[in-house]
């Protein structure tokens, strides 16, 4: 069992308001390569010179209601692709905002490939960036704890599969009495490995009637929400509708 890649983080201010600036509300994934697991080898080898082969671009300022109240004029990125911990190791040992110069000049080479990415993305915030960030995985060390800086805690390998792994992965149940794991520690990391452990962990509470009640109020909530989107859809259309996305 290994931990996880880290990441690193680049945190951006932006002179302006964010419809002003037509970001987008939505986030963004950028790809610079079909053959991943080749782009990320020559990343791995040498980030400073080789662009990281994904990156996700979000504005957060974009889905909080109380910004621009808050925080007027302003807005706000944040731009994540994977960093090892072995880039950083040798500066492990010293103290926050304090690792040294040549450390600073390694994170504003990495800098340098998000800012490019970024403006490449979203040309209109070039030359609005009135301060950024980088937090590496040091940073998550510092300030969530993570062991070598791993961001999904166990790194996911087809192992965990295995018949010996079963009684502590991919599974809600544990050996004490009445405890239940949920999230990421049930399934899988990331959004979509949190959101089905979390559904795991509701049905090992539940039991197989409870399970199916919720199923049942799962799939009654999909239909009505087709509906509100567009109400010209029938009832029958939006149960129909709901049952060919969950088997999706």
């Amino acid at each position: 069992v290994r931990q996880s890649h880290g990441h690193i983080f680049l945190f951006c201010k932006i002179d302006g308001d964010a419809t002003d600036l037509k970001l987008p509300t939505h986030n963004l994934w950028y790809f610079n390569n079909y053959d991943l697991d080749t782009a990320f080898d020559e990343y791995f080898k040498d980030p400073t010179n080789v662009r990281p082969p994904t990156v996700y671009i979000g504005f957060p300022c974009t889905k909080d209601t109380t910004w621009k109240k808050r925080f007027p004029h302003v807005s706000n990125c944040i731009l994540i692709s994977d960093g090892l911990y072995e880039w950083f190791e040798k500066w492990a040992d010293k103290p926050c905002k304090n690792r040294g110069s040549d450390y600073t000049a390694f994170k504003e080479k990495l800098t340098r490939h998000l800012l490019d990415i970024l403006y490449e993305c979203v040309p209109q915030v070039r030359g609005k960036i009135d301060y950024h960030d980088l937090g590496t995985p040091l940073s998550e060390i510092t300030y969530l704890g993570s062991y070598h800086g791993g961001s999904y805690g166990t790194k996911c390998v087809t192992e965990m599969f295995a018949p010996v792994n079963h009684e502590w992965t991919t599974t809600p149940h544990t050996s004490v009495p009445g405890l239940y794991l949920a999230g990421s520690d049930a399934f899988l990391p990331a959004v979509a490995g949190a959101m089905y452990g979390g559904a795991l962990g509701a049905c090992a509470i539940l039991g197989h009637l409870g399970t199916l009640r919720l199923g049942i109020t799962f799939f009654n909530t999909m239909a009505k929400n087709i509906r509100q989107e567009d109400p010209s859809v029938s009832v029958l259309r939006s149960y129909q509708t709901a049952w060919r996305i969950m088997l999706k």
